[in-house]
């Protein structure tokens, strides 16, 4: 994560839309871990930036800051499950949860996604075209390759050369991105 002032003087956090733009999709994903609806997950984590910029809360380092996004979701997303369903529907979603992920893997996985998502943006303008129609939208190199009118061997070359970017620029969680994915 690149270095930026988030915190004023005692630690106020003073610029909300930098922070929005980092952490919304991951904290999108992370509250997938728990809710399918979108537009549900959409506004609770909106609901979140919201209460951090009206509280104007203090935050001695980022970590915390993260602690509090993070934390936040979950609640609210464990509050939507109870006040929407029945007492023993709810039960029955928090034994599913205990087996599912526990917190600390959701939270892993969604900084992956976002490392992921940001070192992506990064790569050269073709390259990354190319990468999020076969990677992301599962095209095959020929409905890549005509979709933006190049040849598949020019395709091929800029998987290749994605691929290649994205292992030195994540050199430091390419191990668990291995894990989970066979595509690097």
């Amino acid at each position: 994560m690149e270095k930026r002032e988030i915190t004023g003087v005692q630690g106020q956090v003073n610029n909300i839309e930098v922070i929005f733009k980092e952490y919304y999709g991951s904290l999108c994903y992370f509250a997938s871990q728990f809710l399918k609806n979108e537009e549900v997950i959409e506004d609770l984590v909106q609901d979140v930036f919201i209460a951090l910029l009206e509280k104007k809360m203090l935050f001695q380092s980022e970590v915390h800051l993260k602690n509090f996004l993070y934390l936040s979701i979950r609640n609210s997303c464990l509050n939507y499950i109870r006040n929407t369903r029945s007492k023993d529907r709810y039960i029955a979603s928090l034994a599913h949860e205990e087996q599912t992920e526990d917190f600390e893997e959701s939270i892993i996985l969604a900084e992956i996604h976002r490392e992921l998502a940001a070192a992506v943006e990064k790569l050269p303008e073709e390259c990354r075209k190319v990468f999020q129609l076969c990677y992301f939208q599962g095209l095959d190199n020929e409905s890549a390759a005509q979709e933006l009118g190049l040849s598949v061997n020019t395709v091929k070359a800029q998987k290749a050369r994605g691929k290649k970017i994205l292992r030195e620029n994540l050199k430091d969680i390419f191990p668990l991105l291995m894990l989970l994915n066979p595509l690097f």
